[in-house]
Parts: structure tokens; sequence; C-alpha cells
């Protein structure tokens, strides 16, 4: 999964990874703060890991979703994250 994460500074992106390792179900896979991007593998649903990025104090929109590299091609997703 991949989710769009407001994170502003260095102490935003390390909640967003402890948030995440604590998750047992929940692998971080890369964290880009310079992107705003987080890409997790996971066996849980997107909604729990949105609510987990959100509970860093970040918000978070899911980008998108992946699969195998044998899946047939998926959809897409954008997202926008405005700030203050």
């Amino acid at each position: 999964l991949e989710f769009a994460v407001q994170m502003s500074c260095r102490g935003c992106a390390d909640a967003v990874r402890a948030a995440l390792d604590a998750a047992p179900d929940v692998k971080l896979l890369e964290l880009r703060p310079q992107e705003q991007s987080v890409l997790v593998e996971t066996t849980a649903a997107a909604e729990r890991v949105r609510e987990l990025l959100e509970n860093s104090g970040c918000r978070a929109v899911l980008k998108g979703m992946g699969g195998s590299s044998e899946a047939p091609p998926g959809g897409a997703a954008v997202a926008a994250l405005g700030g203050p």
C-alpha cells in the first residue's frame, strides 16, 4: 500500500516510523518524508494502516495498492494533501 502522508519535519517521520514499527502485521518498505510518501506491505486493511498513520499525528491518504509483479494491471489513484 502506498500512502501520501503529511510529514513536515524529521519528528513527523520518526513518529510515522514508530507507529508502523509497533504494528506486527505492517512492514515499512519505504519512508520518504521529502515526497510525503510511505510504502508498506501488510495483511491488514488499508483503513487500519491509515488510522495508524493518522494516530502518529500526520494526515494520511491512500494513494494506491499493489500486488505481485505477476498480477494483471489494476488501477491507479492520485492524492493531494494541502496544508496550512
